[in-house]
């Protein structure tokens, strides 16, 4: 039988009121299902994809009036429902859709955003493939992107009542037409050169 002292020095789940008592330093603080993830800055490959993408993205949604694509560091809550939430994230990319931007505030996102993009990195490959994906596909996130700058592969997998489902692999130089943005073309050798 377990003493009250033992029972109190369990290891609790991290929760977003711990994520606010955090230091305001370099480090990207993460909350994946009650733990803690710090990453640091991403490296040079990285932001030069993430910075290309992100003028093709909101360049196209802007034109359209579409919604609203937001690039890292801003949180996610994905689990808002919570009183006090295990699930904070900060993808590199997320676009909300011009209908549902109510779940924009102004210091977070409060709900699945309609895409989430998350760009390979060295440190975060494993967690963007396993840990989030789940996540994210429990969290009814529309539209997922993996994309490994290093390898030159943009992954598409789309939401379905049964999970993700990948409808595109695309690699090199391809062409990638997104079906979230059917009237969008990405020249993915943008992404890489």
């Amino acid at each position: 039988m377990s003493t009250p002292q033992a029972i109190q020095s369990l290891p609790k789940a991290f929760r977003y009121s711990d994520y606010l008592k955090l230091p305001d330093d370099d480090n990207l603080y993460e909350i994946l299902k009650g733990e803690l993830v710090v990453r640091t800055s991403p490296n040079r490959v990285h932001q030069r994809c993430s910075i290309r993408l992100s003028v093709i993205l909101s360049v196209h949604v802007t034109q359209h009036e579409l919604g609203e694509v937001y690039t890292a560091p801003f949180d996610v809550i994905l689990d808002p429902e919570s009183s006090d939430p295990e699930i904070l994230v900060k993808p590199d990319l997320l676009f909300v859709s011009r209908d549902c931007l109510q779940i924009i505030t102004a210091e977070n996102v409060q709900g699945s955003p309609d895409l989430i993009v998350e760009i390979l990195s060295p440190s975060t490959a494993n967690t963007d493939r396993d840990q989030k994906f789940k996540i994210y596909q429990e969290s009814k996130v529309l539209h997922y992107w993996i994309i490994d700058p290093t390898a030159q592969i943009l992954e598409e997998y789309v939401w379905q009542p049964n999970g993700y489902s990948r409808c595109a692999l695309h690699t090199n130089n391809d062409e990638f037409h997104p079906s979230l943005f059917p009237e969008l073309v990405v020249p993915l050798e943008e992404l890489w050169s």
